[in-house]
């Protein structure tokens, strides 16, 4: 019979409140192990070794577990296994309990070369002041038991275990690496608060001594030959130093070394902690206390360790976006280098998301571009669409040198490969000039809408008038022209200023109702301004990590979505369903009068509606320029038993809304090492562009937004009415009240 085993890797300890706990080595993880209830203690062994990848013959396991359901105190140590009939009671154990863990302790192997030292003195840690005071005691013939003695000295070593490089050294003990060797020495130096020396140091080995040229405290390491391994074959613990000879002085710990620590928490896309979470990190784990500067440049260290260096992703550019395409058959990418071989221009779009624009998304493609934060600066530029389900939809990705007329019409012209022109296609992006000449030259039969946020934020910016904010936004949303021509002139005969400035921005961009294409309810760029702020922190990282920070989010998306939809049953997608419920509801008390079989005049609403079902329109306006059945169309369609679902365009039904993520956002399935592409790629070099670094600190969020602009502007509509603090009327404060006292 075969049984599943969770095992993890770590170290036991033990305190005075809770007991014995495990702690985890979260860099090795778990593993889940297969075996037959009469496998041998042996073969559990090499189980173990295999698949957490431990090298027996470099460092020896302990295999323990706890039965918890057998213990009635909280001092009961865990269970060892050290034979075949330990091994067969632990699988006895779990067949009844599968909920026991295997616990993978390691340890240095005893080297018969090093048997010289007692054992004892081999696993002494760097020293504590219990430790020293227990000495003194022996000293003066304090009469304890050798098992009182020993009991007291594990209990101090348990009390200061941490899972970490810092406490415990000892004689035999293996390093991976020397990187690894330094670390932990400086880590206890600092601890324990004194200073050493490095006599010499080279690629076989690493010897220090304590500062203090008569301390008896000194530490011999060797490398392994043919490997990165080091191991410690002299290791005198004590300090013969007295603390109150030493001049103070205290090794600190290397940002390389903290970084070596914390490293393993930037390995996601996620931010990762900041400078005073590092301090707390070293504080609480690791005993020793960090200035902000040796955070900062940790936090730095480790990020470049695990994203890469930024000079050397230009050059992997060729390389990535070949494997990346071969990973996602139909993508389009390009780069484009300058004379001298600098990176300029990069554009990537996968094939799984343009072939989903054309089978189920409104064809309008929200464009923008937001400032990259990583050494070399630039620009990264966003084409992305909405779902029937309101969803951010990419498109397509660039990265560019700067936001400049050249960047946007290649940035287009590559756009251009994967989404053709035509007159159906609509763009929406801010007033940028050099957008504007892009779509003109690129995709002349396209409409192109501008982002009623950023004009609005310059109304409120450049003219004066308060609440006119709230009028021009009212016009821009008019459904009817009729509703838009009222709303412009009360704005005209207010200020006839922002009146000339709207007729210079070109209505038939800004105004619903004058659009000459199809918008939707698409009338800001907030889709790639809402993408731009899901990349915050990959926008920090060099091209590499940031162009795989934006395949891990787009494979995330494709993958929570597909599941979403497919679990959705009713015939229309989740946001439109709501819409339509409201509309419903709405449209209760409205009253409608046939005028032919599939045309209605409805009543009820502030006026009344012609409705036409079989060319999907309605004198509201917005049954013809949205796609879905407003109020008045709803209730007209139930007046002869026609259901809502199917008044409404297929771009909002579940099963387009399916379609658009039938398939998925493959990563490059290979590790970097393993990559073949074609002798004119492996020959292709990129050169970083050149560093420029603006004056001042380094920005990374936005001013104030054009929503934050427009409710200052509204007054008292979207404003706080302050009120004086005497009377309680609004319009002054108690330093101009003139009520009597």
């Amino acid at each position: 019979m075969k049984i599943h085993i969770y095992a993890s890797c770590g170290l036991w300890k033990s305190s005075i409140n809770h007991g014995w706990g495990f702690l985890v080595d979260e860099g090795k993880g778990g593993r889940l192990l297969t075996l037959d209830t009469s496998s041998s203690f042996e073969k559990l062994k090499v189980m173990v070794c295999e698949d957490f990848g431990i090298d027996a013959n470099m460092v020896s396991i302990e295999l323990s577990y706890l039965p918890s359901d057998l213990i009635n105190s909280i001092d009961s140590p865990p269970v060892i296994i050290t034979n075949d009939r330990q091994a067969s009671n632990f699988l006895t154990y779990v067949k009844i309990k599968g909920s026991t863990r295997l616990c993978v302790t390691m340890k240095s192997p005893n080297l018969a070369e090093e048997g010289t030292e007692s054992p004892n003195r081999e696993s002494v840690s760097m020293e504590s002041d219990d430790s020293a005071d227990m000495e003194s005691e022996e000293d003066v013939e304090v009469h304890d038991s050798d098992d009182d003695k020993r009991c007291k000295k594990e209990k101090s070593n348990e009390n200061s275990l941490r899972f970490a490089l810092v406490d415990v050294v000892k004689k035999g003990q293996h390093f991976s690496s020397k990187m690894l060797l330094k670390a932990a020495f400086e880590l206890c130096a600092m601890k324990h608060n004194f200073d050493y020396v490095v006599a010499k140091s080279d690629k076989k080995v690493w010897y220090v001594r304590c500062a203090d040229d008569d301390c008896s405290w000194r530490v011999r390491a060797e490398g392994l030959t043919g490997s990165s391994y080091f191991i410690i074959k002299k290791y005198v613990p004590e300090h013969s130093c007295a603390p109150s000879n030493r001049n103070g002085s205290v090794r600190t710990a290397s940002a390389k070394t903290v970084a070596t620590l914390i490293m393993h928490k930037y390995e996601t896309a996620k931010e990762g902690p900041k400078s005073n979470d590092i301090i707390q990190y070293m504080r609480m784990e690791h005993g020793v206390e960090i200035s902000y500067s040796l955070a900062w440049d940790a936090r730095e260290f480790a990020i470049n360790a695990v994203k890469g260096i930024p000079e050397k992703g230009y050059e992997k550019i060729p390389k990535y976006l070949h494997m990346m395409k071969e990973a996602n058959p139909g993508s389009h990418t390009a780069y484009e280098s300058d004379r001298k071989g600098r990176f300029r221009f990069l554009f990537i779009s996968f094939g799984q998301s343009v072939r989903g624009f054309y089978a189920a998304i409104r064809k309008v493609i929200v464009v923008d571009g937001t400032f990259l934060k990583s050494k070399y600066k630039g620009v990264l530029l966003v084409a992305t669409a909405l779902d029937g389900n309101s969803n951010l939809y990419p498109i397509a990705f660039g990265v560019v040198d700067s936001e400049n007329d050249l960047a946007w019409e290649w940035f287009m012209r590559q756009l251009n490969v994967v989404i053709v022109d035509e007159h159906s296609l609509a763009f929406v992006s801010d007033r940028n000039s050099s957008i504007a000449k892009a779509i003109a030259r690129v995709y002349p039969q396209s409409h192109h809408g501008i982002c009623i946020h950023h004009l609005l934020n310059n109304v409120v910016t450049n003219y004066s008038g308060k609440g006119m904010a709230g009028l021009v936004a009212k016009a821009s949303k008019a459904y009817r022209a009729a509703d838009f021509r009222k709303l412009f002139t009360a704005i005209f005969s207010i200020s006839p200023e922002i009146g000339k400035y709207l007729i210079d921005a070109d209505v038939r961009k800004w105004a619903r109702c004058q659009f000459p294409g199809y918008r939707y309810d698409i009338r800001t760029n907030n889709p790639a301004e809402s993408i731009n702020s899901a990349l915050r922190t990959p926008r920090e990282f060099p091209v590499i990590p940031l162009l795989d920070s934006i395949r891990e989010m787009m494979t995330r998306w494709f993958f929570k979505r597909r599941t979403l939809s497919s679990k959705h049953s009713k015939p229309l997608t989740i946001a439109v369903e709501k819409k339509i419920d409201r509309r419903i509801e709405k449209g209760k008390t409205f009253k409608v009068f046939p005028v032919s079989d599939f045309r209605f005049l409805v009543q009820g609403d502030s006026f009344d509606c012609m409705v036409d079902l079989v060319r999907r329109t309605c004198s509201c306006g917005k049954f013809d320029l949205i796609k879905i059945p407003c109020r008045h169309a709803i209730k007209a369609g139930f007046s002869v038993g026609i259901k809502a679902h199917a008044l409404t365009d297929d771009m909002y039904t579940t099963a387009t809304w399916q379609s658009a993520y039938e398939e998925s956002i493959n990563p490059i399935g290979v590790p970097e090492d393993s990559w073949k592409v074609p002798s004119a790629v492996e020959e292709s070099k990129v050169l970083p562009p050149k560093s420029r670094r603006a004056a001042g600190r380094r920005k990374k969020r936005r001013y104030e937004t054009a929503e934050d602009k427009i409710r200052a502007s509204q007054g008292s509509e979207g404003s706080k009415v302050r009120k004086c603090s005497r009377c309680g009327n609004g319009g002054h404060n108690r330093r101009t009240c003139d009520r009597a006292i």
